[in-house]
């Protein structure tokens, strides 16, 4: 059984990739570019899945993050993908996964310490 620990790291690794992966592009590139589209649709059912797993004591020690919200990113990618709507996506993967990464890493750190989080 996977420990809280590394369901953090999946998240900061996942945030890290859509990071990458939209840096130097736009809207228009989500829209046209298959895919960049799948890397981030990929990466935050990732970050869903393991929002997902963490656990009831860890989820309720952090009411900072909209655990919820995150896992259900997931579900709607998984379940709704053709109803996603672009604009949403693209501010989700440029202004809230940035803030999720650096919220998440000072949780694991505060959790765990610093020496096992991906940077």
């Amino acid at each position: 059984m996977r420990h809280d620990r590394a369901y953090l790291a999946d998240i900061i690794e996942a945030c890290q990739h859509i990071g990458s992966f939209v840096s130097g592009r736009d809207l228009a590139d989500l829209d046209s570019d298959v895919l960049l589209r799948s890397g981030i649709f990929h990466q935050l059912a990732v970050i869903g899945e393991a929002a997902s797993r963490i656990s009831t004591e860890l989820r309720d020690r952090h009411p900072e993050l909209a655990w919820r919200q995150i896992s259900g990113m997931r579900n709607y990618i998984a379940h709704a993908y053709f109803s996603l709507d672009l604009r949403i996506v693209w501010e989700t993967a440029t202004m809230d996964v940035p803030n999720l990464r650096i919220t998440v890493l000072r949780l694991s750190d505060a959790e765990f310490g610093h020496d096992d989080v991906i940077q």
